[in-house]
């Protein structure tokens, strides 16, 4: 839940990140509807709140005005949520996930039920996304903390490694497959690896679940993540790794360090 208005969020994003086609990409819009956004802002008030600068934007006296009034008013908004369960030391309230299904399987299983058994008024709600749209709610406030794969660098997120995981080639049978090649059209980078693949038919399946039992079943080769394939013992690895991943914690860096807040950090940190 937030106290202010989309468009204040889409401003802030601006703020951080002055350039109106890296903008709509982080909050996955589009440029079109940002700009309308931000003139019906500036219709508002009446002002300027940018001026364009080069390939970017630059905040006007009233647009840096108005940034700080927004981030005061969230900032007063969520310490007084909190303000009587954090005199009492409670570990209590929401606290909002996300991350990708593979993610949540092998680090949020282990962790997310000792939280809720231990802690009765402790509320965890888990979103399951894109690491691309995690990193966007995050930045906006949506979520109090996010598992991505690769996050980009910005400057309101602290990013926290867990651990490297990799994407390959897995088959049953290293010596003998079928040229068939099983993929998960959202996988970062996978069309990179299809072209290596020109003369092997192309099937995608958009759940890496069903992708890994495709692997089991068939004699073909997929591409898996390896948390996913080491599950299955039949799937042996097929070459070099194709891609390096870093999964990682983001929290934003302004979001207010209640109690609650820390307790759960604590338990995610590697």
């Amino acid at each position: 839940m937030d106290p202010i208005k989309k468009e204040y969020e889409y401003f802030l994003v601006l703020c951080e990140t002055p350039n109106i086609s890296r903008a709509s990409e982080l909050l996955g819009m589009q440029q079109g509807s940002l700009s309308k956004a931000l003139k019906k802002l500036e219709d508002s008030f009446q002002g300027k709140l940018f001026v364009r600068q080069g390939r970017g934007l630059r905040q006007t006296e009233l647009g840096m005005l108005l940034q700080k009034q927004i981030l005061k008013l969230k900032e007063d908004w969520q310490v007084g949520l909190e303000k009587d369960r954090e005199s009492l030391r409670q570990v209590a309230g929401r606290i909002k996930i996300g991350s990708h299904q593979i993610t949540a399987i092998d680090i949020l299983s282990k962790v997310v039920p000792r939280l809720n058994e231990k802690y009765s008024e402790l509320q965890l709600d888990m979103v399951f996304k894109t690491s691309n749209l995690i990193t966007r709610d995050v930045i906006e406030h949506e979520l109090d903390f996010g598992f991505v794969a690769n996050p980009i660098r910005h400057p309101n997120l602290v990013i926290k490694r867990i651990r490297k995981d990799f994407i390959g080639l897995w088959t049953k049978d290293l010596k003998n497959h079928d040229k068939v090649i099983y993929y998960n059209p959202d996988m970062i980078e996978v069309s990179k690896v299809l072209k290596k693949y020109k003369d092997y038919k192309h099937v995608p399946v958009s759940d890496y679940e069903v992708l890994a039992q495709f692997a089991v079943q068939s004699h073909g080769i997929t591409i898996l993540p390896n948390p996913v394939a080491e599950r299955y013992k039949k799937l042996k690895n097929f070459g070099e790794k194709l891609l390096e991943v870093d999964i990682c914690l983001i929290y934003h860096v302004d979001r207010p360090r209640t109690h609650t807040f820390k307790k759960v950090l604590e338990e995610f940190k590697p």
